[in-house]
């Protein structure tokens, strides 16, 4: 009997809503009957077992092997590392839950511009007498961080709460969370100081090492091959049209100055030949794969080249075989050195 595949994933949230989605794009459909209901299928791949819960749960029930595999933040990953040594990270960055773990200061510190700065002002607390507090909900991530600074003399606030206000209340004097477009620290007067960045953050897809050796040793036809291969597909098409432009009369040198234009343009993937209408008249065709922010700006110049039709569709799936997939990175990490 084939033994099912456990997939976590974050109960609500962006973080659900976005590999929900993903899934979807790449022909897993969850089924979930509702947002209280904690187990669910994929629609057509009945081997996998989706079970929701938090995203630092999932670090956790992956470490222990109770899933084989789970999506979570980058952050929480990071956060919980020390403390889950068999799970692995198989995509860092599935596109959508982008985020940075910042050091976020008062604007009213005008002498501290520079992470550098705070080595002397925990040295002048020190000397004072004072503890300096910095809130946080990633003690070890800040840990590492300052130490590599040389920034010592502190003391961490834990809290699960708005870190944003507790400079105002003084329940710290700075903060380390995450943000997205900073608009939330500039809200409570806090700014980033430069060389703030501890983490660049991600929807992350992780999983139990000795699970994944032997979804792996599964080859190529395996379910996990095909889950990834899908994901991969979806990932590279994002963002991009497939492009067909068709010509008139066969002018072989229309179609190699569109090609041209095209790959100038940042097109990849650019092909041209010829095509035959219902009278078999020929013409000329080419196809590439073209930004769609950049489609509407080729138009006129596509169709000075005598273009007679130009066609964009969204690419649900692009696969390159020059580009290592993840299953094969995979796959070549769990291979006995």
């Amino acid at each position: 009997m084939i033994k099912p595949i456990r997939l976590a994933v974050p109960s609500k949230g962006h973080l659900y809503d976005g590999i929900v989605d993903l899934l979807k794009t790449a022909g897993y459909k969850v089924r979930r009957a509702g947002d209280r209901q904690y187990e669910a299928t994929i629609s057509g791949h009945p081997r996998f077992h989706v079970v929701f819960m938090r995203p630092g749960d999932i670090v956790t029930q992956v470490q222990e092997g109770r899933c084989h595999l789970g999506v979570t933040g980058m952050d929480v990953f990071a956060e919980r590392a020390d403390e889950a040594e068999a799970a692995r990270v198989i995509i860092p960055d599935l596109g959508y839950g982008g985020c940075r773990l910042v050091v976020a200061v008062p604007e009213s510190w005008i002498d501290v511009g520079h992470v550098l700065d705070l080595v002397d002002l925990t040295s002048e607390f020190k000397a004072a007498g004072k503890t300096f507090r910095v809130s946080t909900k990633y003690a070890n991530l800040t840990r590492n961080y300052f130490r590599k600074w040389g920034i010592y003399y502190y003391q961490l606030i834990d809290s699960d709460g708005a870190l944003e206000l507790h400079p105002t209340l003084g329940i710290a004097d700075i903060i380390v969370d995450l943000t997205s477009s900073g608009t939330t620290l500039k809200d409570n007067r806090l700014r980033e100081v430069d060389g703030g960045t501890v983490l660049d953050s991600a929807a992350t897809l992780i999983g139990h090492a000795p699970s994944l050796k032997a979804l792996t040793a599964e080859g190529d036809s395996g379910s996990l091959a095909h889950l990834l291969d899908a994901i991969d597909g979806v990932r590279a098409s994002e963002g991009w049209l497939h492009l067909e432009v068709v010509g008139g009369a066969s002018h072989s040198e229309k179609a190699v100055a569109a090609a041209s234009l095209l790959h100038h343009r940042g097109a990849q993937h650019v092909a041209r030949g010829e095509v035959w209408d219902h009278a078999d008249r020929s013409g000329w065709r080419v196809t590439a794969l073209i930004a769609a922010s950049a489609l509407t700006g080729l138009r006129r110049e596509l169709l000075a080249l005598g273009a007679a039709r130009i066609v964009g569709l969204p690419a649900r799936f692009v696969f390159d075989r020059d580009a290592l997939s993840t299953f094969d990175r995979l796959r070549k990490c769990a291979q006995p050195t």
